[in-house]
Order: structure tokens, then C-alpha cells, then sequence
């Protein structure tokens, strides 16, 4: 799958101790779902074939010639490297571990947690008792969220699914989907100025997002346009509480985004197995009372091709590990859209051209959730 990059390690220390963190994976098969040389892409490190081995400049001193030699074994778990210009790592050969420790600079517990997330790599059996007690213990700590006043809402008919899936380049199939999902709503907003809108939520009730169904800009009193009004907590992940025995999970940022992912599920007809989440802003962390719903899933995450997108994967990657639930990251970096834009959220993938979905990984990244 395509890795998807974290940005700052310093986010990714969750509530427990490194200690605690590193006994969650087994090293063992962090190397055997990671060879070397993917982690060294993901790096951005370019290698190029000598002999039976890799070469490249090394990333830990200044060369001209490619003194960073990567051993390729027949197991993963086997691959090393050694640079013969300064001897990284202290004069013998090092492993893939050793090498994202170095190249982002972090502690071992940092390293193999995140490189556990990156690979896909669960939880060992021996730690699924410690991920049993911190659902027990986040389902313990709940409060009660507040619930915003909504107006009266209904279903859209089928000519606003139309105008819908036209304004997002959706299939009217997925805007339907979501429809029935009780996920997509209609009503008149805001009230000073009522205008046909569709607005997302959940069962829940905790929050809602409003837009325009004519895809104009809501105007303020204070003359400030902005694209989207959302009420309520936006900790929340619509449609946590809904996810129920369904073992995969779709986690996006905005109601557009949501949107989209019932498109694609529905597309490629995984909407039986695959539940949909969204969270309304990327900046949040995802509320403690909706951790528990997430146990034991296996969650894949889809987030804007950006700084925000990147900081909010490694921020609800912790979260949701602790909660006890595999997680994968899906970067959207590199597609562009049928107009040659960059596609930068789950919404612009429905606009790329047909022949993207040539590549396998993309069209995996909605129909493999064996991980």
C-alpha cells in the first residue's frame, strides 16, 4: 500500500510510556511487513542496484559516492545495511528499526510504534489484554456530550440526490447509499437566512455540517463567507456508534469527504463490510467516548494531502492503536485529477481519470482489509 508519512514524531507519544508502546508490536514482524527498502522510499532515501545489493548516499554524513550498502536477505526480517564511509550504525550492520531511529531522530518505542502503523502491523497477542483494559477504561471515563439543537431535517428526494452527486462528482448510487445510512440530510439554514442545504450527522446526534446544495458560500452577519457551518462536538466521528459487527472502518476528515467514501464503497460494493467514519475538522483528537467502538476494527485512514491531514493520521493512529484497533494510512500524494489539479482529499479521487484506477494499490485501498 501506499505509506502514508506521519510528519512530526513529537505528536505521536500517546497516554501510556514508551515502554508500554514497544511492548505493544513485535519487532520481529515490524521488520518482516516493512523491508528496508520501502522504508527507505518512504524516506526518501534513492537507492540503486549493485550486484546482489542496494547502494546509496548516505543519509547520516556528506559523500559523493554511494557508500550505504543495503543487504536484501529472502526474509524481510533479514535486511541490514552498513555505510562504509562513517561506519553508521557504530561499526557494524544495522537494521530497519535502527535506521528510522536515526533518520527521524527518536527512541526506540517511538520508532517501532510508528513503523508498526505504517506496515499495518497489529498489536501482539500477548498485549490484547492491555488494549481490553483501555476500552474498559475509556467506556469507564465517558461523559456526555452535548448535543446541539438541530432543525427539523428530512431526507433528500431524488432530485436533490442528483443535485448532490452532480455538485460533488459523486454517483447518485453513493449519494443514495448515505441517504438510506441516515448519514445525509436536508433542511433550510441558517435560520435568518434560510437556503437549501444538506448537512451530515449520525444516529448520535453530536454534531452536523452543514453546506449549500447550490455549492454558493454561506454569508455571515459579518459580511465573512465560509463553505461549511457545523454545530455540536466535532471530537466526534459521525457514524462510530453505528459501525456495530462491521470488522473495517473508513476514516475521513469533513462531511464532503464522508460523502465520498460511501461513493467509492458503494462503487466497489464493500459498504456490507466496510463501515464509513468522519470526523469534522482535522485538527481534533477523536472523542474518548467514541474509542470503544473502534475495538478490535480494522481501520484505514484517508486524510487531505496536506501538513493537517498528515499530523491528524498520526494523531488518530495513536488514539485508535491504544483503543486496540490495526490501523493503515492511505496517502492520495501524486494522483491528479481529470484537470491536471492535485488531488488533495478522498472527494477529488471520484474526479481523477479512469486509467488511475489502473493501479492496483489505489483500488485496494477500498477492497484489501486483510491487514
Amino acid at each position: 500500500m501506499r505509506l502514508g508519512g506521519y510528519g512530526s514524531c513529537k505528536s505521536f507519544i500517546g497516554w501510556r510510556s514508551r515502554e508500554l508502546m514497544a511492548e505493544r508490536y513485535d519487532p520481529l514482524e515490524v521488520k518482516r511487513r516493512l523491508p528496508f527498502l520501502d522504508v527507505l522510499a518512504h524516506e526518501g532515501v534513492p537507492v540503486r542496484r549493485s550486484g546482489p545489493n542496494y547502494v546509496a548516499t548516505c543519509p547520516f554524513h556528506q559523500e559523493r559516492s554511494a557508500s550505504f550498502t543495503v543487504y536484501v536477505g529472502s526474509d524481510p526480517a533479514e535486511d541490514h545495511a552498513f555505510c562504509f564511509g562513517c561506519g553508521w550504525p557504530n561499526g557494524k550492520p544495522g537494521d530497519v528499526i535502527g535506521f528510522y531511529q536515526a533518520k527521524r531522530g527518536v527512541d526506540f518505542a517511538v520508532a517501532i510504534a510508528q513503523l508498526a502503523s505504517l506496515g499495518a502491523v497489529p498489536p501482539s497477542v500477548k498485549t490484547e489484554w492491555r488494549a481490553r483494559e483501555n476500552v474498559s477504561r475509556m467506556t469507564a471515563s465517558k461523559k456526555q456530550l452535548d448535543k446541539p439543537a438541530l432543525p427539523q431535517l428530512r431526507t433528500l428526494n431524488e432530485d436533490e440526490q442528483e443535485q448532490l452527486a452532480k455538485l460533488r462528482g459523486l454517483s447518485v448510487e453513493g449519494v443514495a447509499a448515505a441517504c438510506e445510512a441516515k448519514r445525509v440530510a436536508f433542511c433550510p439554514w441558517p435560520a435568518w437566512e434560510p437556503q437549501p442545504c444538506w448537512l451530515v450527522t449520525d444516529s448520535a446526534r453530536y454534531v452536523a455540517q452543514f453546506r449549500r446544495l447550490d455549492g454558493a458560500m454561506f454569508v455571515r452577519h459579518d459580511g465573512r463567507e465560509i463553505k461549511c457551518w457545523s454545530k455540536g462536538s466535532p471530537t466526534w466521528p459521525l457514524g462510530a456508534g453505528e459501525i456495530g459487527e462491521q470488522s473495517a472502518v473508513l476514516l475521513v476528515e469533513g462531511g464532503a469527504d464522508m460523502l465520498a467514501g460511501y461513493h467509492f464503497l458503494e462503487g466497489f460494493g464493500r459498504l456490507e463490510q466496510v463501515a464509513v467514519c468522519a470526523v469534522l475538522g482535522a485538527s481534533m483528537r477523536l472523542a474518548v467516548e467514541a474509542l470503544p467502538y473502534f475495538y478490535r476494527k480494522r481501520v484505514r485512514i484517508v486524510l487531505d494531502d496536506d501538513e493537517a491531514g498528515t499530523n491528524a493520521a498520526a494523531r488518530w493512529t495513536e488514539q485508535l492503536t491504544e483503543a486496540g484497533a490495526a490501523v493503515e494510512s492511505f496517502s492520495l500524494s501524486g494522483l491528479t485529477t481529470k484537470e491536471g489539479l492535485k488531488v488533495k482529499d478522498l472527494n477529488d479521487l471520484a474526479l481523477v481519470e479512469e486509467s488511475a484506477w489502473l493501479d492496483p494499490e489505489l483500488k485496494a485501498a477500498f477492497l484489501d482489509w486483510d491487514f
